[in-house]
C-alpha cells in the first residue's frame, strides 16, 4: 500500500464525477445548439418577411440551419470530411487541468489512464473497469469539444446574419 493511499480512498467516485462533468458538457452544448438553431430558423422566417431582398442574411441563416442539425447529432465518430472538428493534438503541458474537456482530449487513452492514476493518487490501473470509465471520460470529452466547435461555427453564422440585419436597419 502506498503512503498516499489513505488520501484517496475512492478513485471510482472521483472518476464518475469527472465523467458526469463531461456528460454535462455534452448536454449543455446540445441545449445551446438546439436553442440557437431554433432562433436561426425563426429569424430566417422573419428576415424573409421583413427583408425579402436580403440575400446575404438569408444565406448565413440558411447555412446555420444544417450546421445546427449536424451539431445536434451525437458526433461520437466523425466523418473524414469534418476533420476540422477533430481535437487537435496540442502539446501536453504540466499545468493541464484533468477535469476540463479541452485538456483531457490531448491525451490518448493509455496516457490518460496513467495521468489520472497519478492525479487521483493511485488505484485506477487496478482493474479494467476503471480503465473503461476513463475511456468513457475521454469519449465524452471529445464529443463535448466537437459540439462546442460546431456551436462556435453556428454562432459565427448567426452572428454574421445579425450584423447584416442590423446594417439593414441603419442603411
Amino acid at each position: 500500500m502506498s503512503v498516499s493511499a489513505h488520501l484517496t480512498p475512492e478513485p471510482e467516485r472521483r472518476l464518475w464525477l469527472i465523467l458526469e462533468s463531461m456528460r454535462a458538457g455534452v448536454e449543455s452544448a446540445d441545449w445551446k445548439i438546439a436553442g440557437l438553431t431554433a432562433f436561426a430558423a425563426l429569424e430566417l422566417a422573419l428576415v424573409k418577411l421583413a427583408f425579402p431582398d436580403s440575400l446575404f442574411a438569408c444565406a448565413a441563416l440558411g447555412a446555420a440551419l444544417p450546421v445546427g442539425v449536424l451539431a445536434f447529432a451525437p458526433l461520437t465518430r466523425m466523418p473524414k470530411w469534418l476533420v476540422f472538428l477533430e481535437p487537435s493534438h496540442d502539446k501536453i503541458r504540466a499545468d493541464d487541468c484533468l477535469i476540463v474537456a479541452e485538456d483531457l482530449i490531448k491525451y490518448s487513452h493509455g496516457e490518460l489512464i496513467f495521468k489520472l492514476d497519478k492525479y487521483l493518487g493511485g488505484g485506477i490501473t487496478a482493474t479494467a473497469y476503471y480503465e473503461d470509465v476513463v475511456g468513457e471520460i475521454l469519449a465524452n470529452a471529445k464529443t463535448a469539444v466537437r459540439k462546442r466547435r460546431m456551436l462556435r461555427c453556428l454562432c459565427a453564422l448567426a452572428g454574421a446574419a445579425q450584423l447584416i440585419v442590423f446594417a439593414r436597419f441603419f442603411v
